[in-house]
């Protein structure tokens, strides 16, 4: 498990390899993991067959939409469904050349042509060019070959002359020689051929020592509006197989270079023994030979030869101050290896890394900092990484954080930075402390293990007390609502979530409000809201009816403690207090009074019923029609009829008779009525019975 975890964190290396290894391989830039074109040169130019005016000379610069830096690792191009991803996987950027049209001619000739060069000096360290590229090309079937969209890859030496090399690429869109491509149809029926990422290795060892140039090319079609474009990253590494045989190992990994279609391994006697890029060999025997044939996409071939040999590179540094201004430290390297060279990786923890063997480093902060270096031993996948604490040192970088004032009654902590060791005023020496009232002047003493020193002062006061007030009425009436308010804070923050001043409640329970002053003081007010049952109204009264003989009435209930009553009798009149007595004024004019109670308990919770007492009306046996004033209208206000002695109807109405009919008075006699009348719930009675009139 320690080889395939060592082999995969190396490979990961290798893959994320154009930020790193590009330092060592003289091709900085070439997989674009600057994330811009340093080392690019860009050229752009039109070439048309039916549009020969618009056709132009190469114009060189970066053009927007030509070449595109591609920074979105989760980006799918749509003319291939989101099928082509637009980044390789391990690779932060790629370059696409070219871009797809997207709107119909419109008199307008596209025939774009855009290219990419890079210029390498080759070398031992830089032998294996690795090409990774995608194409999507526009099918143009009804097109002369050359007239179609198309991409091409091609090596030129130093002079501009093309490098009859096997891996020299170029393939346009209907060309059936060229396998691996997809045939898809776009929403607005373009056709398109596209290839997935393909991986190309290149074997430049013929030309160390030579400069070369690698260029991308893609181009619309020469005729209207066909497009061709493509993505591509390249690196470059050593071309040698790495050996996987570290200090702990008891089996070894040969790994073949990436890029390449075919892999055949033989052992000294030319058998062969694996077909895969990575041959795992048990039982190794120190200085076996093993050679690999590789082959590429594009038919070259090469063959490199591997010796068994255990790697056993070691991690060692030192490191030291160059002054007590600077906050600068040499690292000085102690690492070893049994054999093979060093590659280093520092990282000082300050985003921030360097592949020097010994760098002189500036910190951006002074003080204590881990420091990690990674050794790396090709050609094996062998590595070591080692962290260490390291020292700096600036009298302008060693200071004090914290707050200088502190809330009432609480406390804050000050913490020293930008040195190794500390002493305080309070003579601790903890890098921080904690003040509490009555708070004062602290002075700290900052120093490197070397000797030298900074002194720093802070005052720490306590915030001046603030006022924080809440009020709101706590009891709760049923079915209402309560307002809750605090005051004299900067923040707000209830329990309910709201960060208003006030809220309104509905419900009992607890509710808190937590305040802030502008400094960020706390302070805490709790309201406990409870429900407050309503006052009893059920009272009782002395009789179910009036009438004239029996119109006095008494309303009444059991007190309550803190409750208070009012009555209304129905009439008009009011009455306080938990009994209630009245002497009605009877007439015919109103037959019912609702008496209704309303009970205030002393946190202003009210309640309340009612209930009607009926009145039954009063009939007289006689009265005088003689125009005195007294008694000359018998039950004005009922309905009622009027008949004499042989049955004839004399009045009918609800005015009262006035003792005539038909405009003359009637004689006095004994006369018989018919009353008809509705009580307080709307039943309805009669009263038959005989009156003598006088005069």
């Amino acid at each position: 498990m320690k080889k395939l975890r060592t082999y995969f964190i190396w490979s990961l290396v290798l893959l994320m390899g154009p930020p790193v290894f590009s330092q060592f391989y003289n091709c900085l830039n070439l997989g674009f993991e600057l994330g811009n074109f340093t080392n690019w040169t860009g050229y752009t130019w039109q070439y048309s067959t039916e549009h020969p005016e618009v056709t132009t000379l190469p114009v060189e610069g970066i053009v927007d939409k030509r070449q595109t830096i591609i920074s979105d690792q989760d980006a799918y191009d749509p003319y291939t469904g989101y099928e082509l991803k637009m980044i390789p996987p391990g690779y932060r950027y790629s370059c696409r050349l070219g871009y797809p049209i997207t709107v119909p001619y419109s008199g307008s000739a596209r025939c774009w042509n855009q290219s990419l060069r890079y210029t390498m000096t080759v070398d031992s360290s830089n032998a294996l060019l690795i090409l990774k590229f995608a194409l999507v090309l526009e099918y143009a079937a009804d097109h002369l070959m050359i007239e179609e969209p198309r991409f091409r890859f091609t090596l030129y030496n130093e002079n501009g002359d093309t490098i009859p090399d096997c891996a020299n690429y170029d393939v346009y869109a209907t060309n059936e020689t060229v396998e691996g491509f997809h045939y898809y149809v776009t929403d607005n029926e373009k056709e398109v051929m596209w290839r997935d990422w393909t991986t190309v290795g290149v074997n430049l060892m013929d030309y160390i020592g030579q400069t070369i140039i690698v260029e991308f090319m893609t181009a619309d079609c020469t005729q209207t509006y066909h497009f061709g474009y493509g993505y591509f990253v390249a690196s470059c590494q050593p071309l040698y197989i790495t050996v996987g045989y570290c200090e702990q190992d008891s089996t070894a990994l040969l790994i073949a270079p990436d890029g390449f279609e075919r892999y055949n391994w033989t052992d000294f006697s030319g058998s062969t023994v694996d077909s895969f890029q990575i041959l795992e060999v048990t039982d190794p025997t120190e200085g076996a030979l093993y050679t690999c044939a590789l082959t590429s996409a594009t038919g070259c071939e090469v063959s490199l030869n591997s010796e068994i040999s255990r790697y056993s590179p070691h991690a060692a540094f030192s490191s030291y101050m160059l002054d007590c201004f600077s906050n600068e430290v040499q690292l000085t390297n102690q690492s070893t290896t049994n054999k093979g060279q060093l590659y280093y990786i520092w990282d000082f923890g300050e985003e921030d890394e360097s592949f020097e063997a010994e760098p002189l480093h500036r910190f951006i902060t002074s003080g204590r900092h881990q420091v990690s270096l990674t050794v790396l031993n090709p050609p094996s996948n062998c590595m070591q990484v080692l962290t260490k604490e390291v020292e700096s040192f600036s009298p302008p970088l060693v200071g004090i954080d914290g707050y200088s004032t502190y809330c009432p009654g609480e406390s804050t902590f000050i913490k020293a930075y930008g040195a190794y060791y500390y002493t305080w005023s309070t003579g601790s020496e903890e890098d921080s402390i904690e003040v509490s009232a009555p708070g004062g002047d602290f002075i700290l003493i900052g120093r490197s293990t070397t000797g030298c020193v900074d002194t720093n002062y802070i005052t720490v006061t306590e915030e001046p007390d603030w006022e924080f007030l809440a009020e709101g009425d706590t009891m709760l009436c049923v079915g209402e609502i309560t307002e809750l308010n605090a005051s004299g804070a900067y923040q707000y923050q209830w329990n309910t979530g709201d960060t208003t001043q006030s809220i309104v409640v509905m419900e009992p329970g607890n509710y808190q409000v937590q305040g802030l002053n502008s400094r960020g003081c706390e302070k805490v007010h709790e309201f406990n809201v409870e429900l407050s049952l309503p006052p009893s109204v059920d009272f009782l009264l002395s009789t179910q009816y009036l009438d004239t003989r029996n119109n006095q009435l008494t309303a009444s209930l059991n007190a309550e403690a803190g409750v208070q009553y009012f009555w209304d009798m129905g009439d008009g009149s009011t009455n306080t207090g938990p009994i209630s007595k009245h002497t009605y004024n009877i007439s015919n004019t109103k037959l019912f009074y609702t008496i209704m109670l309303t009970a205030t308990d002393q946190y202003g919770c009210k309640n309340s019923d009612s209930v009607t007492v009926d009145v039954v009306p009063f009939v007289p046996n006689i009265f005088t029609p003689n125009g005195d004033g007294i008694n000359d209208v018998f039950m004005a206000g009922l309905e009622m009829k009027i008949y004499d002695r042989s049955g004839t109807l004399l009045f009918e109405g609800a005015n009262g008779w006035d003792g005539r009919h038909n405009g003359q008075p009637a004689d006095p006699d004994t006369y018989f009525y018919w009353i008809v009348y509705s009580d307080s719930e709307l039943v309805e009675h009669s009263r038959k019975g005989y009156v003598t009139l006088v005069r």
